[in-house]
């Protein structure tokens, strides 16, 4: 059954590769930047080789721990990740069996990641034979399949079993220890960085925390041939034992999982809300049992026309309730709080501990008010490209619900401005907080003016693409209802990818002029130019949002019945 699966998971692969010429782009591109990335591995691996043993030991160890947790994680966070061998597609043409389980994870590690990351593990063994550890290079060699079967196991079980959970409070956790887990995986080119910088940085604590890692039962296999290259005998044998026993643990639990999902209902029912009754303009509630649905409606209804004001009204919603938009707020804050920590880490003030000046120690900048480095201002233009870039997909959010807008014959333009004011009525104080608290921390008051100005151009040329981009070029998005982080099915993951790229392209020609005036504002120093900037910014933001939904609007109105049917084709959304 092994063989038989193996040979399946090509022949689908093969044949929407065939079938799908984006996906064939996508697939070719995400394998040459992953064979791109070995020869600088390759190169670190070689120079592993040459470097002190027990530093090999730990930074291998780490490299272990990290991909193997990348296996879990990555793919709750990433759009379309490999599925193609989902048990719960199996269950129509196969009873759960144990063998059925260990063909779905062999075939799981025979497509390309799992290729790719055989040949990461094979690495190891390289730098222990330029160490000349040869006892050490064949362990390795030896490890590297049990390292990689725990890395499919552990990532299967996380991903199938989290697709199908059936508490909506489940599905938000996993949501929130999904998003701690890339908070702490994107820390680690802070931490890469100090090790590169070893001439300026103390590489003590650094070590620590690569040590610990390979210690935990996720870096045992990697880091079992160093404790044999140091002598330590006892230490090797003990994790290499761990770490072949590890998928043999895994793999009853991968099994469990795979019966549940054959055999468990296929998706949750949510609850319904319940809404309050209307009111009459004379603030009592109406008497004939109507129900407020959008009680958002009539308050923008004074500042937009009924159209957009409903469909705004019922996007504030969304952003309050639904697991879906709630990620993206997070993913927001995250970046957020990821710029501020790497800023305290790499701006530093250097200071002479001895008279000879050849020691130098290095301390973390201040975010005490008024002595807050000025790139903190930076933060400012990055919440303005993520929170306008953020609606970029919003139209799929919707599923097949857009039905509605087609029946109503609701203009494009009106569902783009609808949308655009829903965010911009949130997202522009978060805006003003973001850079007046930039203000304070840095005590430059009089630059915020011109970093303002410059973060509304910005905000308004991503408001611009997002709405063009929705209309024009939806990818496949989780269904309503369904946990937030469960993966994909439809192998978008690079086509997401490519169309992201594209877009921040675009956002960046559309908003140079702002750009360039900052700049120039910056370089001379001349802040008083920062009040102009701030108008023009706001006058280029705002027009450039309003051409975006004009533009996007007249691309709905002509593509409203292939956009839905491109939603109603991703899995799950034909029942939403």
């Amino acid at each position: 059954m092994v063989a038989t699966l193996v040979r399946l998971r090509w022949r689908i692969t093969l044949n929407a590769l065939r079938s799908n010429t984006w996906a064939a782009i996508g697939l070719v591109l995400g394998t040459a930047g992953a064979l791109g990335m070995l020869a600088p591995l390759v190169v670190g691996a070689i120079a592993l080789g040459h470097a002190d043993t027990a530093a090999a030991t730990a930074v291998i160890g780490a490299v272990g721990a990290v991909t193997t947790v990348g296996w879990a994680v990555a793919p709750l966070l990433l759009t379309g990740v490999d599925v193609t061998l989902d048990p719960r597609a199996m269950a129509a043409w196969a009873a759960p069996s144990r063998a059925l389980s260990r063909g779905l994870a062999v075939a799981g590690a025979a497509g390309v990641p799992g290729i790719i990351t055989g040949m990461v593990l094979l690495t190891p063994a390289l730098t222990w034979a330029v160490a000349g550890r040869l006892g050490a290079a064949l362990l390795a060699l030896a490890l590297a399949p049990a390292c990689l079967a725990t890395c499919v196991l552990l990532g299967r079980s996380i991903v199938v079993g989290a697709g199908v959970s059936s508490s909506r409070r489940g599905r938000d956790l996993l949501a929130v220890v999904g998003f701690f887990a890339v908070m702490a995986l994107a820390l680690l080119p802070s931490l890469l960085n100090a090790v590169l910088d070893m001439e300026q940085f103390d590489l003590s604590g650094v070590m620590t925390i690569a040590r610990v890692l390979g210690l935990t039962p996720f870096g045992w296999a990697l880091a079992a041939p160093g404790y044999l290259a140091q002598g330590e005998m006892a230490a090797a044998v003990a994790l290499s034992t761990g770490a072949v026993a590890l998928p043999l643990v895994l793999a009853p639990i991968w099994h469990r999982v795979v019966v549940r999902v054959m055999t468990g209902p296929a998706r949750s029912r949510t609850r319904s809300h319940a809404y309050a009754a209307a009111s009459v303009p004379g603030g009592e509630s109406a008497k004939d049992g109507a129900i407020d649905v959008l009680p958002w409606q009539r308050r923008l209804e004074r500042i937009s026309s009924g159209p957009t004001a409903a469909v705004a009204a019922r996007c504030l919603r969304y952003w309050r309730t639904d697991p879906r938009y709630l990620v993206q707020v997070a993913a927001v804050i995250l970046v957020i709080a990821v710029f501020v920590g790497t800023i305290g880490t790499n701006y530093s003030t250097m200071t002479d501990s001895t008279a000879s000046g050849s020691t130098v120690v290095f301390t973390g900048a201040s975010f005490s008010p008024g002595q807050a480095p000025g790139a903190l201002f930076i933060v400012g233009l990055l919440t303005a490209l993520l929170a306008g870039w953020m609606t970029h997909d919003d139209l799929a959010f919707d599923s097949t619900a857009l039905w509605t807008h087609i029946a109503a014959g609701l203009p494009g333009r009106s569902d783009r401005r609808g949308r655009a004011l829903a965010v911009a009525m949130w997202q522009l104080p978060l805006l003003a907080v973001v850079l007046l608290l930039s203000g304070w921390l840095t005590g430059n008051w009089a630059q915020v003016p011109a970093y303002l100005g410059a973060s509304l151009g910005i905000y308004g040329g991503s408001l611009a693409w997002s709405s063009l981009a929705s209309a024009a070029l939806p990818y496949e998005t989780n269904a309503p209802g369904e946990n937030p982080m469960k993966s994909r099915t439809s192998g978008t993951a690079f086509i997401a990818a490519l169309l992201q790229m594209v877009g921040m392209l675009v956002i960046g020609v559309v908003c140079l002029p702002v750009l360039v005036a900052l700049i120039a504002v910056v370089v001379l120093e001349a802040w008083p130019w920062g009040w102009p900037l701030l108008a023009g910014g706001a006058l280029w933001g705002g027009a450039a949002a309003w051409i975006g939904s004009v533009l996007g609007g007249r691309v709905l109105d002509r593509r409203y019945a292939e956009v839905l049917a491109t939603i109603r084709s991703w899995p799950g959304h034909d029942a939403a």
